[in-house]
Protein backbone atom coordinates (compact mmCIF):
# COMPACT_ATOMS: atom_id res chain seq x y z
CA UNK A 1 0.00 0.00 0.00
CA UNK A 2 2.86 2.36 0.84
CA UNK A 3 4.37 1.62 -2.57
CA UNK A 4 1.06 2.49 -4.26
CA UNK A 5 0.83 5.81 -2.38
CA UNK A 6 4.47 6.64 -3.15
CA UNK A 7 3.94 5.88 -6.84
CA UNK A 8 0.80 8.03 -6.94
CA UNK A 9 2.60 10.93 -5.21
CA UNK A 10 5.50 10.70 -7.67
CA UNK A 11 3.11 10.76 -10.63
CA UNK A 12 1.30 13.81 -9.25
CA UNK A 13 4.60 15.60 -8.68
CA UNK A 14 5.30 15.34 -12.42
CA UNK A 15 1.71 15.90 -13.60
CA UNK A 16 0.95 19.13 -11.73
CA UNK A 17 3.73 21.21 -13.35
CA UNK A 18 2.75 19.91 -16.79
CA UNK A 19 -0.91 20.82 -16.26
CA UNK A 20 -0.03 24.32 -15.05
CA UNK A 21 1.59 25.21 -18.39
CA UNK A 22 -1.54 26.12 -20.32
CA UNK A 23 -1.22 26.97 -24.00
CA UNK A 24 -0.74 30.63 -24.78
CA UNK A 25 -3.72 32.16 -26.60
CA UNK A 26 -3.44 32.59 -30.37
CA UNK A 27 -5.82 35.56 -30.50
CA UNK A 28 -6.67 38.28 -28.01
CA UNK A 29 -9.97 37.21 -26.38
CA UNK A 30 -11.40 40.74 -26.78
CA UNK A 31 -12.58 41.67 -30.26
CA UNK A 32 -13.99 44.83 -31.79
CA UNK A 33 -17.13 45.52 -33.77
CA UNK A 34 -16.85 48.34 -36.28
CA UNK A 35 -19.54 49.85 -38.46
CA UNK A 36 -19.64 52.16 -41.46
CA UNK A 37 -21.72 52.88 -44.53
CA UNK A 38 -22.91 49.54 -45.93
CA UNK A 39 -20.38 47.49 -43.95
CA UNK A 40 -19.96 45.86 -40.55
CA UNK A 41 -16.57 44.57 -39.43
CA UNK A 42 -15.70 42.06 -36.71
CA UNK A 43 -12.04 42.30 -35.73
CA UNK A 44 -9.78 40.01 -33.70
CA UNK A 45 -6.13 40.74 -32.96
CA UNK A 46 -3.51 38.02 -32.80
CA UNK A 47 -1.92 37.66 -29.37
CA UNK A 48 1.68 37.71 -30.61
CA UNK A 49 3.37 40.57 -32.44
CA UNK A 50 4.57 40.14 -36.01
CA UNK A 51 8.08 40.95 -37.32
CA UNK A 52 7.19 44.68 -37.44
CA UNK A 53 6.23 44.66 -33.76
CA UNK A 54 2.51 45.03 -34.56
CA UNK A 55 -0.49 42.76 -34.14
CA UNK A 56 -1.94 41.13 -37.25
CA UNK A 57 -5.73 40.89 -37.34
CA UNK A 58 -8.60 38.78 -38.54
CA UNK A 59 -11.39 40.77 -40.19
CA UNK A 60 -14.85 39.54 -41.07
CA UNK A 61 -16.71 42.07 -43.20
CA UNK A 62 -20.40 41.84 -44.02
CA UNK A 63 -22.85 44.11 -45.80
CA UNK A 64 -23.44 45.51 -49.28
CA UNK A 65 -19.94 47.02 -49.62
CA UNK A 66 -18.29 43.73 -48.60
CA UNK A 67 -20.54 41.84 -51.01
CA UNK A 68 -19.53 44.11 -53.91
CA UNK A 69 -15.86 43.51 -52.99
CA UNK A 70 -16.40 39.72 -53.00
CA UNK A 71 -15.54 39.19 -49.31
CA UNK A 72 -18.97 39.26 -47.66
CA UNK A 73 -18.95 36.99 -44.60
CA UNK A 74 -15.39 35.75 -45.17
CA UNK A 75 -12.90 35.93 -42.30
CA UNK A 76 -9.48 36.87 -43.63
CA UNK A 77 -6.07 37.45 -42.06
CA UNK A 78 -4.49 40.88 -42.58
CA UNK A 79 -0.85 41.73 -41.89
CA UNK A 80 -0.24 44.84 -39.80
CA UNK A 81 2.43 47.20 -41.14
CA UNK A 82 3.52 50.67 -40.06
CA UNK A 83 1.64 53.40 -41.89
CA UNK A 84 1.91 57.10 -41.15
CA UNK A 85 0.66 57.80 -37.62
CA UNK A 86 -0.90 54.37 -37.30
CA UNK A 87 -1.26 50.95 -38.83
CA UNK A 88 -2.14 49.64 -42.28
CA UNK A 89 -3.74 46.20 -42.54
CA UNK A 90 -2.77 44.45 -45.76
CA UNK A 91 -3.70 41.27 -47.58
CA UNK A 92 -1.58 40.16 -50.53
CA UNK A 93 0.35 43.47 -50.40
CA UNK A 94 -2.80 45.59 -50.76
CA UNK A 95 -3.98 47.84 -47.94
CA UNK A 96 -7.58 47.04 -47.00
CA UNK A 97 -7.92 48.93 -43.72
CA UNK A 98 -6.11 51.71 -41.87
CA UNK A 99 -6.13 52.97 -38.31
CA UNK A 100 -4.65 56.41 -37.66
CA UNK A 101 -4.18 57.98 -34.25
CA UNK A 102 -3.44 61.64 -33.61
CA UNK A 103 -0.41 62.30 -31.43
CA UNK A 104 -1.50 63.38 -27.95
CA UNK A 105 -5.20 62.96 -28.71
CA UNK A 106 -7.56 60.10 -27.96
CA UNK A 107 -9.34 60.04 -31.31
CA UNK A 108 -8.51 57.68 -34.09
CA UNK A 109 -9.64 57.27 -37.68
CA UNK A 110 -10.51 53.82 -38.98
CA UNK A 111 -11.23 53.25 -42.65
CA UNK A 112 -11.70 50.28 -44.96
CA UNK A 113 -11.16 50.30 -48.69
CA UNK A 114 -13.71 48.16 -50.54
CA UNK A 115 -14.39 48.04 -54.26
CA UNK A 116 -12.74 51.42 -54.87
CA UNK A 117 -14.64 53.10 -52.03
CA UNK A 118 -13.26 54.51 -48.74
CA UNK A 119 -15.56 53.86 -45.78
CA UNK A 120 -15.00 55.43 -42.37
CA UNK A 121 -15.71 53.11 -39.44
CA UNK A 122 -16.59 53.64 -35.82
CA UNK A 123 -16.53 51.14 -32.98
CA UNK A 124 -19.83 50.02 -31.49
CA UNK A 125 -18.64 49.15 -27.97
CA UNK A 126 -21.80 47.31 -26.93
CA UNK A 127 -21.50 44.98 -29.92
CA UNK A 128 -17.73 44.56 -29.45
CA UNK A 129 -18.53 42.42 -26.42
CA UNK A 130 -20.38 40.00 -28.73
CA UNK A 131 -17.40 39.41 -31.06
CA UNK A 132 -15.93 35.93 -30.61
CA UNK A 133 -12.27 35.97 -31.70
CA UNK A 134 -11.84 32.19 -31.48
CA UNK A 135 -14.75 31.72 -33.91
CA UNK A 136 -13.07 34.18 -36.29
CA UNK A 137 -9.83 32.18 -36.02
CA UNK A 138 -11.66 28.94 -36.86
CA UNK A 139 -13.46 30.62 -39.79
CA UNK A 140 -10.20 32.01 -41.17
CA UNK A 141 -8.65 28.54 -41.18
CA UNK A 142 -11.70 27.23 -43.07
CA UNK A 143 -11.27 30.01 -45.67
CA UNK A 144 -7.62 29.01 -46.22
CA UNK A 145 -8.66 25.53 -47.41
Amino acid sequence: MKLLIATFAACMAFAVPVMSHAQAPVVNPYGKFLEGEEVEVEMAQFAAKNADGLYDVLLKMTGAAAFKAGIDGKTLKYQAVHGGSGVDYQAKGKTSMIVRQAYGDSWSVMQVFLDGKTITLSEIKARSKEVQPLHLLTASKENEK
